[in-house]
């Protein structure tokens, strides 16, 4: 009697694997993509209050540069914004609203004092995140 398997039983050994990998892979790259986006809201939040703080020390002005004013002293560097669909980036995209919302990724500033949104600081794309809601508007 010979030792070993046969073909059938490596054939469905292969096959079990298949249908594994096709149920758990797609799981996983949801996952990523969920906590990418987890991390940028969390990066959108630290921004955010760095120029909060700015805005309390500078008796109720909010910077008009490309955010550069923030660090070292507000916060250790503006972070990258991962978007899917665009390359991670930490560049601000800066001006009046018209002007900073290019929807290339990465961020958006409102710097021009004469706009009703100066201040406002997000996402710098019109797409949606995974809930449905749109990134500018986090």
């Amino acid at each position: 009697m010979k030792k070993g398997f046969t073909v059938t039983e490596i054939l469905i050994t292969v096959v079990v694997f298949a249908l594994l990998l096709g149920f758990t892979v797609p799981k996983f790259f949801t996952l990523v993509h969920k906590a990418q986006e987890g991390s940028t809201k969390h990066k959108l939040v630290k921004v955010r209050s760095a120029i909060a703080a700015y805005y309390g020390e500078h008796q109720g002005t909010y910077p008009t540069d490309n955010l550069a004013s923030l660090v070292p002293a507000y916060i250790e560097r503006i972070p990258q914004a991962t978007v899917p669909g665009y390359p991670p980036s930490s560049h601000v995209s800066t001006g009046n609203f018209e002007e900073c919302f290019t929807k290339t990724g990465g961020w958006a500033y409102v710097s021009d004092p004469a706009d009703p949104r100066y201040g406002d600081f997000f996402v710098n794309t019109d797409k949606e995140d995974s809930y449905g809601k749109p990134w500018n508007m986090h």
